[in-house]
């Protein structure tokens, strides 16, 4: 074939909407403590905080329905959410296409790994029902591991590191304006995959200007427009790992040796 294709070293997946269909549970989760205030909570809204830490969708929500903190404060929004999204992981479904992709990636020997705003606590629960798709994945950065939540690069730069991978040949796959915004920052290509049922980012995505934008999900990504070629990292980070342990023996040899000199000075004096 006449096609060039892009070297690439990782592949990153953002988690939520992303490999998993967890948009439409997720919805049905944050607006049931609303609406035992009497409040809507409509796709707009959601589709503004796609892709964010806790910390931050939720006081964002509160504020964008001008919900004052003493009727429900953020921290107790939070953890009504993580209580009703619980009673709905066994139902979120992955993506059609999905596991089907990582199987491509995985026969092209592409490492993978999996970037989610999503805490330890919660991406274990709902992983629970996805081996086939965690089971190819050699590195997790949730969101309670990084400082900074997207868009800044922090979680796909530490998911590039544990790859041993360069983040300029890295490709992130994002289903949030605000995840590509935060893969381009950390200096990777990226895959944005728009959610119908949220149009209203349909700008947002334009803006962010992903090197591929799939209208049609993630199946349609074609495997065959990459290469894989080995991550640049991986031997240098081998090497300091060797030299770390070198110098941690020689300074063993050093303060053995210092032992035994103190030692024959100390028999002499006596």
């Amino acid at each position: 074939s006449c096609k060039k294709q892009r070297p690439i070293e990782g592949i990153i997946f953002d988690l939520d909407g992303t490999l998993i269909d967890y948009e439409g549970a997720s919805h049905i989760a944050l607006a049931r403590p609303l609406e035992r205030l009497g409040r809507s909570f409509t796709w707009e809204v959601h589709a503004q905080i796609v892709g964010t830490k806790p910390d931050d969708w939720s006081a964002q929500i509160l504020a964008a329905l001008s919900i004052p903190p003493d009727l429900l404060s953020p921290g107790q929004y939070v953890e009504d959410y993580f209580r009703e999204i619980a009673s709905l992981y066994a139902s979120i479904p992955a993506w059609d296409g999905c596991v089907k992709l990582l199987e491509a990636f995985q026969r092209a020997r592409f490492p993978m790994a999996i970037a989610t705003s999503s805490p330890r606590d919660s991406f274990d629960k709902k992983m629970q029902y996805h081996a086939s798709i965690l089971s190819k994945m050699s590195a997790i950065v949730t969101g309670d591991e990084v400082r900074y939540g997207k868009p800044a690069p922090d979680i796909f730069l530490e998911a590039a590191r544990r790859l041993g991978c360069d983040p300029h040949r890295c490709i992130v796959f994002e289903d949030s304006p605000l995840g590509i915004m935060g893969a381009h920052a950390a200096g990777c290509l990226a895959v944005g995959l728009p959610d119908a049922r949220m149009p209203s980012n349909e700008p947002r995505f334009i803006e962010a200007g992903p090197r591929w934008l799939l209208r049609s999900g993630i199946g349609a990504f074609d495997v065959s427009s990459i290469r894989h070629t080995l991550p640049s990292r991986r031997d240098s980070s081998m090497r300091s790992s060797r030299l770390a342990s070198s110098t941690a023996a020689a300074a063993v040899v050093v303060a053995a040796t210092t032992a035994v000199v103190v030692a024959m000075c100390l028999k002499q004096a006596c």
